[in-house]
């Protein structure tokens, strides 16, 4: 199946290499393997669709990992937060508890925020018990994104958007 007809929302062009990574993972992403159309994909966004089940927790909480990564950036709470279009009372919460947990979208936004390596995302990811398989749509647009460096949130808010209906904060 080509992905080359996607619908398109906004006019927001899809790029070929990231028409390509849905093509390379269809079959994880495919809920009718029998003549696919575009209504057979199953985009699962939900932050509960995120948690991992029965696996190590990462060796920092979230907590520890995204304040070491903010020292390593040298950037002020308030740059972050405003960066990461994230309310102040929320980065006060993340700042204040070392237990808060935080959705899917917020660590979505504090890493892109933070200009993080693919590799660093997955890691906080892991950090507050979620992971990016490669089985939807929204996955692989955010891993597209941390691959190649797009770190401006309207940029990726338009492109998973374009891909899901949906923005970073609905994750």
């Amino acid at each position: 199946m080509s992905y080359q007809n996607l619908y398109m929302k906004n006019k927001t062009i899809i790029p070929q290499s990231l028409l390509e990574l849905f093509e390379f993972y269809k079959n994880s992403i495919m809920s009718n393997p029998a003549k696919p159309t575009i209504s057979d994909f199953k985009v699962c966004e939900s932050s509960a669709e995120y948690i991992i089940l029965n696996t190590k927790k990462s060796a920092k909480n979230f907590n520890e990992l995204l304040f070491e990564y903010i020292d390593n950036a040298n950037i002020s709470d308030v740059k972050l937060y405003k960066k990461a279009d994230i309310d102040k009372r929320l980065f006060s919460k993340i700042r204040s508890s070392n237990e808060y947990h935080p959705s899917f979208g917020t660590v979505t936004l504090l890493a892109l925020a933070l200009e993080l390596t693919s590799v660093q995302y997955e890691e906080l990811l892991n950090s507050a018990s979620y992971s990016l398989p490669q089985n939807s749509y929204v996955n692989i647009t955010l891993k597209y994104c941390f691959d190649n460096e797009m770190y401006n949130i309207n940029e990726v808010n338009d492109l998973l958007f374009a891909v899901s209906g949906k923005v970073i904060k609905e994750l």
